[in-house]
């Protein structure tokens, strides 16, 4: 019996552990980096004029302090500038070696081309992969152009994650004696920010590219009472692995807690005090990022699918899972696409015949937005360049 309810808000949070480019990624073997309108506003919206950012009352709530809110490009296309406590937080033996401590963190969000401030929207919540910022997504593909012929009539967010962040709350800290606390910002700031200035519906997706997708299926598993609908494009699957670990030990190795300009530019004589102390092997770095191996079961996705694959099953099909066929992230969704048909977990396992790039990302995309109006709302899989279903 399915047990897990779906509640529009915050209500019930707790499930998750709160210890928890392309170029590099190539080299690391995974990249870290990398509805209709109809049914998603409200039937009374009768904007006529192209909407704009302006139209949205964006101010300071849920831990988040607005330094701007502004229009970057048509579409429209917003971008946020927030200061948190959550990036970074002080952790360590001694004061931290950075001041001040609260970094600006940035995210990006595409209104619908017809926003009404008094409608109500699905909103997607997609992730970067590592290596990369909240920018990936806006400069990866035409956005706006992507959402608007799949039909998708929602707002999608782009917030920042970290260069290899990897959506988790760090357990460990910096030689500079602070942490970042990724999970906190997403779930228990942005997303009650979001529904508080924006138009929501209370009906929210996740998704996300390589490590995005790992973080997608993450939180999708922590938070099934937030979340209606998940897709992993090329995502991790199973941090027990030790290529995974592997990955993880090298992100943090190159790019140590930093996120944006963080850590580089005119910050670049503070390198040092982003990146995780001594030289500990990859399952001890893992663990810095996501707590003790013992905790691992109720976030990584393979276990869940293994011990609580009613979390899964709880979204009733509208999982998704994307990947080429020609990357390494393949043979790890071949494995969690088998650990889902085993426990009788409804899903979709879409392979196409590219790499860890957008040339696989940029179809998923498209997809997962026609997928996100139902079952039958698109084709199986992306029709273009041989995509297929999976066995």
């Amino acid at each position: 019996m399915n047990t897990h309810t779906r509640r529009p808000g915050l209500g019930g949070i707790g499930r998750g552990v709160t210890a928890a480019a392309v170029g590099l990624a190539l080299t690391l073997g995974l990249a870290l980096s990398g509805t209709p309108a109809s049914a998603s506003a409200s039937a009374s919206a009768t904007t006529t004029a192209p909407a704009t950012c302006s139209q949205v009352s964006a101010g300071d709530s849920d831990g988040l302090e607005v330094a701007y809110w502004k229009q970057v490009e048509d579409g429209p296309l917003c971008e946020a500038e927030f200061t948190t406590g959550a990036l970074y937080t002080p952790r360590g033996p001694g004061a931290p070696l950075i001041d001040p401590v609260r970094k600006p963190v940035r995210v990006r969000v595409l209104l619908p081309a017809d926003y009404d401030p008094a409608g109500g929207y699905e909103v997607l919540y997609l992730l970067h992969g590592g290596a990369a910022d909240h920018l990936q997504w806006s400069s990866g593909v035409d956005l706006a152009t992507t959402v608007r012929e799949s039909g998708f009539g929602g707002i999608v967010v782009m917030p920042e994650g970290g260069k290899v962040g990897f959506y988790s709350d760090w357990t460990g800290h910096t030689t500079g004696n602070f942490a970042p606390l990724w999970e906190t910002f997403h779930i228990r700031q942005l997303v009650p920010w979001v529904d508080a200035h924006l138009a929501t519906s209370g009906r929210r997706a996740v998704a996300g590219m390589s490590m995005g997708g790992y973080g997608a299926l993450k939180y999708a598993a922590q938070y099934p009472e937030l979340f209606d609908a998940v897709g992993s494009f090329s995502g991790g699957t199973d941090i027990r692995r030790a290529d995974h670990q592997a990955i993880v030990n090298q992100g943090t190795t190159a790019y140590g807690a930093r996120f944006w300009w963080h850590g580089s530019g005119t910050d670049l004589g503070n390198y040092w005090k982003y990146l995780l102390p001594g030289n500990p092997g990859a399952l001890e770095r893992t663990e810095l990022v996501f707590g003790p191996r013992s905790t691992w079961a109720s976030f990584n996705p393979a276990q869940v699918v293994e011990d609580d694959p009613a979390v899964y099953r709880s979204y009733a099909g509208r999982l998704k899972l994307y990947t080429g066929r020609s990357e390494d992230p393949y043979e790890w969704n071949e494995a969690f696409d088998g650990a889902l048909d085993a426990r009788s977990v409804p899903h979709g396992y879409c392979t196409g015949p590219g790499g860890h790039d957008f040339g696989t990302w940029a179809p998923a995309l498209e997809h997962f937005l026609r997928f996100l109006d139902g079952p039958d709302s698109a084709a199986v899989c992306p029709a273009a360049d041989d995509w297929r279903a999976g066995p």
